[in-house]
């Protein structure tokens, strides 16, 4: 998912909608009471009999009028995927949360504020430690806020700051204690901070933090500002002791993929091969890196596998008239889950899995 920019919808009224499939606790059936509000459940076949390409991708749910289905994160169990849907397009309007079988079907919304936007990360947004997943929304407040909700429950807030920037992208570690998040600012917002670097880009300058599941103060990792430098899209590895994100410098196009160690030591490039290399996730054993890249000029981007530590990335989708974005592994490690958006990410994207390749 390219980045999103800060929403500044207005405030509406909130629709909850309980009883989620495929928790974090392991159970593959709904449960939880809901609110009395009727369950949305929306056409979309899956594998079995779905809609194929020819480089072996299934389709899982394309959302009509209109609506963009992206950010796929499987839940711990491998049965359920949590997605977000806009309902404006490809990253624009209000945005709800939903989560549909990993092998396809109807989506059950689970959050759907009106006018507001709630997105969740692809990876590691969803925790069994935890028994919940990660997101950031603009309820309650003008700017994004890091939240968490356990399937069946309540949204609760984990961040609150009054500073004008946003806390967004959020990914669990994988013992549930710690949320990594990005910080960004608004454009208008960010030209008017004190830049000690002399610069006015700040809104091209995101930096990283952590907080606790609990809430807390947020605990810094990677200064963009300070190093002059856009940091997003974090995802902690599976092996609890790095963080993989999207790296550019201050006024570049090209991004590259970089992991920093949990406490904010350690930085690592990992690609450097020029290219817009975005949306990293970890394989469930923490040895690859499944991402998004136009690498080698591609007119559209498509999915990529590297190994952690660096190397020659392997294609994985196969699609040129299509943008493959936002993936995320499956616990089991056979499948990767993806969005894409055919012609380009000026139209609605669509849920779509491929095999992951053999390591």
């Amino acid at each position: 998912m390219r980045n999103r920019m800060l929403a500044t919808v207005a405030v509406g009224a909130a629709l909850l909608l309980a009883g989620c499939s495929g928790s974090g606790s392991g159970s593959g059936s709904d449960s939880g009471s809901g609110s009395g509000a009727a369950v949305e459940e929306r056409p979309g076949p899956g594998p079995s009999g779905a809609e194929s390409r020819a480089d072996g991708a299934r389709l899982l749910y394309r959302a009509g009028g209109g609506r963009s289905a992206q950010n796929p994160a499987f839940a711990p169990d491998g049965r359920s995927v949590l997605l977000t849907e806009f309902s404006g397009g490809y990253n624009k309007g209000a945005a709800a949360l939903g989560i549909l079988p990993s092998d396809g079907g109807a989506p059950r919304t689970v959050l759907d504020d009106p006018d507001r936007a709630a997105v969740n990360l692809p990876g590691a947004s969803w925790n069994a430690a935890a028994g919940a997943f990660a997101f950031a929304t603009d309820r309650e407040s003008g700017h994004d806020e890091v939240w968490l909700m356990k399937p069946g429950g309540a949204p609760e807030r984990v961040t609150s700051h009054a500073d004008g920037s946003g806390y967004s992208e959020p990914s669990f570690s994988p013992d549930g204690e710690w949320i990594v998040f990005q910080q960004s600012w608004e454009p208008e917002r960010a030209a008017g901070q004190d830049d000690a670097a002399g610069q006015d880009d700040a809104a091209e300058q995101d930096s990283l933090w952590k907080v606790r599941r609990g809430g807390g103060a947020p605990v810094p990792l990677v200064d963009g500002r300070g190093t002059g430098t856009d940091n997003r899209q974090p995802n902690w590895s599976p092996t609890g002791d790095r963080i993989v994100f999207q790296r550019r410098g201050a006024g570049r196009e090209d991004w590259s993929l970089w992991t920093v160690g949990a406490d904010g030591g350690g930085l690592r490039q990992v690609t450097g091969t020029p290219g817009e290399h975005t949306d990293p996730s970890w394989s469930p054993d923490g040895r690859f890196l499944v991402f998004s890249s136009n690498l080698g000029g591609l007119p559209n981007a498509q999915l990529f596998v590297v190994a952690a530590g660096g190397g020659t990335p392997v294609r994985v989708t196969h699609d040129d008239a299509a943008y493959d974005g936002a993936p995320s592994w499956s616990p089991d490690g056979k499948w990767i889950a993806f969005e894409s958006a055919r012609g380009g990410e000026a139209n609605p994207a669509a849920l779509w899995r491929i095999p992951a390749p053999a390591r």
